[in-house]
């Protein structure tokens, strides 16, 4: 029994749950937010002195043991919600977020619903062969009438 509970130990021990703490780094605070004095240009490219003065913070913030919720939070009660690069997906932002995709598929199901009644209205309308022939025969008679009485008209005259 202990000759075969050690491998499966081991194998315990190598297969148990990896943690997923990892530390957190600056970059990946800086990729969320943009320059409070440049503004629309994220903090990560960023290299002028309110940039570096906004690292600052987030190492300050870091080194306080912080989490990167908590700066991004700190940041957006400082500068508003404008200082996100990506808003948060919650109320009129929310909308923001969703219309183009919710036009988009009402247009699709708008043109296709189109398409279908045009289809079916072609469909319904279309004549077949012998009808097609019959309608060229009588066009044909009825252009005929009408020479032969040009033909009496210019005759008479």
């Amino acid at each position: 029994m202990k000759k075969t509970l050690i491998p499966v130990l081991l194998l315990l021990a190598l297969l148990g749950p990896v943690s997923d703490v990892h530390a957190l780094t600056r970059s990946e605070v800086e990729k969320n937010l943009t320059c409070y004095a440049c503004p629309g240009e994220p903090l990560n490219i960023d290299r002028c002195s309110g940039g570096d003065q906004m690292r600052a913070e987030i190492d300050r913030r870091m080194a306080l043991g912080q989490d990167k919720e908590t700066i991004l939070n700190f940041f957006v009660q400082r500068f508003g919600e404008d200082i996100l690069t990506v808003p948060p997906q919650k109320g009129f932002n929310l909308v923001a977020w969703a219309a183009p995709f919710v036009a988009l598929f009402i247009g699709l199901v708008v043109a296709a619903i189109c398409t279908w009644q045009w289809a079916a209205a072609g469909r319904r309308s279309g004549k077949t062969m012998a009808e097609q022939t019959e309608a060229e025969a009588l066009y044909h008679d009825m252009e005929k009438r009408v020479e032969d009485e040009l033909k009496k008209l210019e005759d008479d005259a």
